[in-house]
């Protein structure tokens, strides 16, 4: 029943017909299926699932029917980890029954009766899931494109369109995943598959639909770092928080604080390739050459914001003349420089690059 879930999300801007044609370039490909979802999510009106992040579901396919509970997890430059709890029910179930999951998923000071009993569904996450295997690197994968929609009420739908790779089985340490899936990456980058950053899950996309608001950039955990590695870690972890709120909320305001964030990043980038930290990989003594990798990170991120930088003045001018068209001409040309830099790659290649280094 219960489930580690290791996979990349990825937005998808593209033919995706071809998917299957491309990965067997990168590995070995096999199972190529189709399958329908139709997914409800459920919380309560004060939203105590969302307050501790955690999802709750009912996903029904063409010959099953499942609950699902998604606990607390961690993204780590496109690399979701998190437990997931899976059980079969009858297909007149309308309401999924937390208390027939584990008692130690949940916070030992969750009232689960009382949530129980004031579960209603929020939203609605249809699509179609083409997926197929891929094996790579020793280790077997998941390979599926999502496209549908979220439909937070009968007149909003939010488009889908993704890519997610769930690594299945694996013979790589637990220590090497995060360089296990930055190679995966790298593949996926020099095969030019048209893919984006999608910082958040789809239930989390649901919730912010739902408020309607935009939210507050928060760079206080900048401060609470001890050393300079540390803070340039905060800063990605950031820049991948506040940019999965600008693809909801396309606020101009929000995005100017991104472009200012990616401005400081990029010097903090350049001061570590100066400094010249060394870097080691676990259970090796010679550092790792990482100079020219951190050279090509810096360019794409370079050429994005020099993007950011134009864009950003344009979108701020429309949002003052409540210009809706152009805002939405500015947040297709972030989207394709986006694109067009591989900016999928930079936040998983920079999360192990200081992984690695000495503090």
């Amino acid at each position: 029943m219960q489930d580690k879930e290791i996979e990349l999300k990825f937005g998808f801007d593209g033919d995706a017909s071809n998917l299957y044609e491309i990965f067997s370039h990168i590995g070995a490909v096999s199972n190529k299926t189709t399958l329908h979802l139709d997914n409800t999510y459920f919380d309560t009106e004060d939203k105590d699932l969302f307050s501790i992040h955690a999802g709750l579901r009912i996903r029904r396919g063409d010959d099953f029917s499942e609950q699902t509970l998604k606990v607390k997890g961690e993204n780590i430059g496109g690399l979701h980890k998190r437990k997931e709890y899976n059980l079969p029910i009858e297909p007149v179930d309308e309401v999924p029954n937390l208390l027939k999951f584990p008692k130690d998923a949940l916070p030992e000071d969750f009232d689960v009766e009382s949530i129980q009993k004031r579960l209603k569904p929020i939203c609605r996450i249809n699509f179609t899931r083409y997926l197929f295997n891929l094996e790579l690197l020793d280790s077997t994968f998941e390979v599926a494109y999502d496209q549908g929609f979220i439909e937070v009420d009968s007149s909003n739908k939010y488009p889908l369109s993704e890519l997610e790779i769930e690594l299945k089985e694996t013979s790589v340490h637990s220590d090497e995943l995060l360089n296990l899936f930055s190679i995966l990456c790298t593949h996926l980058a020099s095969n030019n598959i048209p893919l984006l950053l999608e910082p958040f899950s789809k239930m989390h996309r649901a919730a912010l639909l739902q408020e309607q608001s935009s939210p507050n950039a928060d760079f206080s955990e900048l401060d609470k770092t001890d050393n300079f590695i540390d803070y340039v870690t905060a800063q990605v972890a950031l820049l991948e928080k506040l940019y999965g709120y600008f693809l909801i909320s396309h606020d101009a305001v929000l995005f100017s604080q991104i472009t200012s964030l990616i401005d400081s990043l990029l010097l903090s980038l350049k001061y570590l390739k100066r400094r010249n930290f060394l870097a080691f990989i676990i259970g090796r003594k010679e550092p790792v050459e990482y100079k020219r990798d951190l050279q090509i990170i810096i360019r794409l991120l370079k050429s994005f914001h020099r993007v950011c930088r134009h864009v950003s003045k344009k979108m701020l001018l429309c949002r003052f003349r409540n210009n809706s068209k152009g805002i939405a001409s500015c947040y297709e040309k972030i989207r394709l420089s986006e694109k067009n830099n591989k900016m999928f790659l930079i936040p998983l290649k920079l999360r192990l690059l200081l992984s690695l280094m000495a503090k």
